[in-house]
């Protein structure tokens, strides 16, 4: 049987057990039909899978013996940070969940000057980035932030390396950036359908971001965000055991 993992509040945790509820224990009990005596996975958002044994049930909550700690295998050891400019309908939701698969540990979305959408709903993209941490094994969910406009998005950034693929790019490999491989954290900006203006990649230049092709033929905005994050991942061996 396969071993489940539920994502709970920190404070939750006592010990040497810990307290599920909410919408996990909902998940866990009254949809997964749970019982005392199974086997599961709790993550406290802190890099660790906590290996449980369900030791009681009540109606609102279930109480959980901790049996020991590992450190999760799926956490990367870089901090990858998507910037990405709002795309039309719910191509949104598709970025998210291969993203968070690929290991990305921030969502940023922006207004650039070609966005045509001007709202997303955060709490769906945290459902969608909960349900793609428990199929892809994570133990830390993504933090995805508020709606920014280009110019906040820009001045957020702190990461070492800023990475902004451009289809008008004539020269630029992800592969040749220097100091790559030896990076702690690196912010990748993707475009909305329209891409982006020459002033906005000017002012990402200024930035320090390096402006990158993605290759000769243009792709679609959630194409390019999760080949972006790919050969990013690549590069730094995070596609490697």
């Amino acid at each position: 049987m396969e071993i489940r993992r539920f994502f709970i509040d920190n404070d939750k945790a006592y010990d040497n057990y810990i307290i599920i509820d909410g919408e996990e224990f909902n998940h866990m009990v009254k949809v997964l039909r749970y019982k005392v005596g199974y086997e599961i996975i709790v993550c406290l958002n802190d890099g660790l899978d906590y290996r449980c044994t369900i030791c009681s049930i009540d109606k609102k909550s279930a109480k959980a013996r901790i049996d020991y700690v590992e450190k999760n295998e799926a956490v990367p050891d870089v901090k990858i940070n998507l910037y990405q400019a709002l795309p039309k309908g719910d191509k949104l939701d598709l970025i998210t969940q291969k993203c968070v698969e690929l290991g990305v540990a921030t969502i940023n979305p922006f207004l650039s000057q070609y966005t045509n959408e001007t709202k997303f709903k955060k709490e769906r993209l945290e459902k969608i980035a909960l349900e793609a941490c428990k199929q892809c094994g994570r133990a830390q969910l993504p933090e995805i932030s508020s709606l920014m406009d280009f110019d906040q998005m820009l001045d957020s950034i702190d990461s070492e390396i800023i990475i902004m693929p451009y289809e008008h790019a004539q020269v630029g490999k992800i592969s040749r950036i220097k100091n790559l491989k030896n990076a702690k954290s690196i912010a990748i900006i993707i475009g909305s359908e329209g891409g982006f203006c020459e002033e906005e990649v000017a002012k990402a230049k200024k930035k320090g971001a390096k402006i990158v092709s993605l290759g000769k033929r243009i792709l679609r905005c959630e194409t390019a965000a999760i080949v972006a994050q790919t050969l990013v991942m690549y590069e730094i061996g995070e596609l490697s055991r």
